[in-house]
């Protein structure tokens, strides 16, 4: 075997390890808030994440470079222009992913999804609530084992800034972002 057969090969089996799935695949999702102030409690809320294929490397660095040199506006651009990857639905209501992103880690995975639009505001419509203006995607981060069950985080409304495992990392709307249980359901 030549060197070069070598490295081809421990590449190869490299790649197959970083990308534990494919898609498509679905994860059901339960988000929970607590809310204070004025209204007081707990609030949960059930999702589905439906992901028919993972953003290709270079849709991914089209929207990372957008965000490096056009800022935030940039990446809105990009994110809105590249291809659907899968939709999250929440209350009845889908909401199209253009961002989802995975990477291997030793007990399981890490996956980012973006939206192209916020899913909700919780207590948007209050008064003296926080402005909704430039917070224009959501942010899902799921942390999931090798079983495929794990936790995670949502901002339902959120700015994305360059960094972090996946490359985005979130600038958020919400004083607290969501809590997520998260389970990958087996695909038929």
């Amino acid at each position: 075997m030549t060197v070069f057969a070598a490295r081809l090969s421990v590449i190869v089996m490299l790649a197959a390890f970083s990308a534990p799935q494919a898609g498509p695949e679905t994860f059901d999702v339960t988000a929970a808030a607590t809310l204070s102030g004025g209204a007081k409690g707990n609030v949960t809320a059930e999702i589905t994440i439906q992901i028919d294929r993972y953003s290709p490397e270079h849709a991914l660095t089209t929207m990372t470079d957008a965000l490096q040199y056009n800022g935030y506006p940039g990446f809105l651009l990009a994110l809105r222009a590249a291809p659907p990857a899968g939709t999250l639905e929440v209350a009845g209501q889908k909401f199209t992913i253009r961002w989802a992103r995975q990477i291997a880690t030793d007990t399981g995975r890490t996956i980012t999804f973006v939206t192209d639009q916020p899913v909700f505001f919780v207590g948007a419509r209050k008064p003296g609530a926080k402005s909704t203006a430039g917070y224009e995607t959501a942010v899902v981060q799921l942390l999931l084992d090798k079983s495929g069950r794990g936790v995670g985080t949502m901002a339902a409304a959120a700015r994305v800034k360059r960094g972090g495992e996946t490359g985005v990392r979130i600038d958020n709307y919400a004083e607290t972002p969501l809590k997520l249980t998260a389970v990958a359901r087996p695909q038929k």
